[in-house]
């Protein structure tokens, strides 16, 4: 499936816990846990395709899984590949308006995983997330 976005923007999070004693350094940190989010926007034909796609792999596009490669670069740099794997479609915003400008849906994500430029952050990753 390929669609273009017009934008998109992504985050990992890690909520670690302090570990204390009797001292008033910490002793250390839990491994924590990791929190994805992403949304973006896409144009309305690339949305309507992106739907029909979805659709046909069985009913109920919002509950389909699917992944997004987002590659960038800049002359003279590396190119950079990000992956979001295992999203979902879990709000739509259909806000329309008058004027010259292109109708645009913006949806949001919540992946299962993402990795920047193809790394995971985790020493030890699970394999079921589509590695």
């Amino acid at each position: 499936i390929f669609i273009g976005f017009k934008s998109i923007n992504y985050n990992r999070t890690r909520d670690r816990a302090e570990v204390r004693g009797n001292s008033p350094d910490p002793l250390g940190k839990t491994i924590g846990e990791n929190k994805y989010t992403a949304d973006c926007e896409v144009y309305l034909a690339e949305w309507n395709q992106f739907q029909a796609l979805l659709e046909e792999q069985g009913v109920g596009y919002g509950d389909q899984f699917f992944t997004v490669l987002v590659t960038y670069s800049a002359n003279g740099f590396d190119t950079i590949q990000d992956v979001l794997l295992g999203c979902t479609m879990d709000d739509t915003d259909a806000s329309n308006g008058q004027g010259s400008d292109p109708t645009v849906r913006k949806f949001s994500m919540s992946p299962l995983k993402i990795k920047f430029n193809g790394i995971d952050d985790l020493a030890s990753p699970l394999v079921g997330v589509g590695a």
